[in-house]
């Protein structure tokens, strides 16, 4: 296995550890010692990497996810959200002020007034007139078994999704059958991570041996609503918009994140004419 696939794989199993543990005392040493590196070495190949350190990493992803709860979870106070990655109500108040040049009960109520979601990076949603009953109605309930996946992480712009598509697709067709679901995971909103730092997971499901250099991993099964879409790339974004500040905030199913992943599964990719159809499907439990 070549240094440069040996340290993305690295660089990956360090930012799932500290993703799944982000609400603890996370230190540079720790996460080292869990990739089996030293922490001089390991630090200057994360930021070699990822384009920030791990301290930097970790006190951004620990601002990102408390705004994405503050907005999503709001039976939660702001309070208790903050008190949950570690941080006193002053010191995060003045954290998230430094990110976001807003206070977190600013933001909420941006989120909660506003029936348009937009930043300057080009991304956009408009939802008037787009309630629980419009998304809710197009929900189904299914059953998944567990998903063995061939994929490649990125970290940068959602708009740069179909060049790194094109690669892939390119480098892995030996993989492809009829059968072979094309699979993404975006862990990030634009809106509150900036869009060249959003991560995602591009993926393909395949019957064949896979050689072991390269990197794998298990979309777990369980219980799953399914929503489809249909319609133009741009509207991709509005649709996730729409589920999460709309549909989310006040289903009675109870989403189950700390061991599943948000993922859709493209259909029909038409570029030529910008049409789309993907299921996406979100773990409940």
């Amino acid at each position: 296995m070549g240094c440069i696939v040996l340290y993305k794989k690295i660089i990956i199993e360090a930012i799932d550890y500290i993703k799944e543990h982000l609400e603890e005392d996370l230190s540079v040493e720790k996460i080292a010692e869990h990739c089996h590196f030293s922490k001089y070495y390991f630090n200057r190949i994360f930021k070699s990497e990822v384009g920030e350190s791990v301290y930097a990493f970790i006190k951004r992803l620990k601002i990102e996810r408390s705004a994405t709860q503050i907005i999503r979870e709001q039976d939660k106070s702001i309070t208790e959200i903050s008190a949950s990655y570690g941080y006193s109500s002053s010191n995060y108040s003045t954290a998230f002020k430094k990110h976001y040049k807003k206070s977190p009960a600013v933001l909420k109520k941006y989120f909660t007034d506003n029936k348009i979601i937009e930043n300057n990076k080009g991304f956009f949603a408009d939802l008037t007139n787009k309630d629980y009953d419009y998304y809710n109605n197009k929900m189904e309930l299914v059953e998944l078994q567990d998903i063995q996946v061939i994929y490649n992480r990125f970290i940068g712009n959602y708009h740069n999704l179909r060049n790194h598509w094109e690669g892939f697709c390119e480098n892995y067709n030996m993989y492809f059958d009829k059968q072979s679901w094309l699979i993404q995971i975006s862990y990030d909103d634009p809106i509150l991570t900036d869009p060249e730092r959003c991560i995602t997971d591009i993926c393909v499901t395949t019957t064949k041996n896979i050689k072991s250099d390269f990197a794998t991993m298990i979309i777990k099964g369980g219980r799953y609503m399914l929503y489809n879409f249909e319609g133009p790339s741009a509207k991709v974004f509005e649709t996730f918009q729409g589920l999460f500040s709309v549909w989310l905030i006040k289903t009675n199913h109870k989403i189950e994140l700390e061991t599943r992943k948000i993922f859709i599964k493209y259909n029909v990719v038409d570029c030529e004419n910008n049409y789309f159809s993907i299921d996406i499907y979100i773990p409940i439990k």
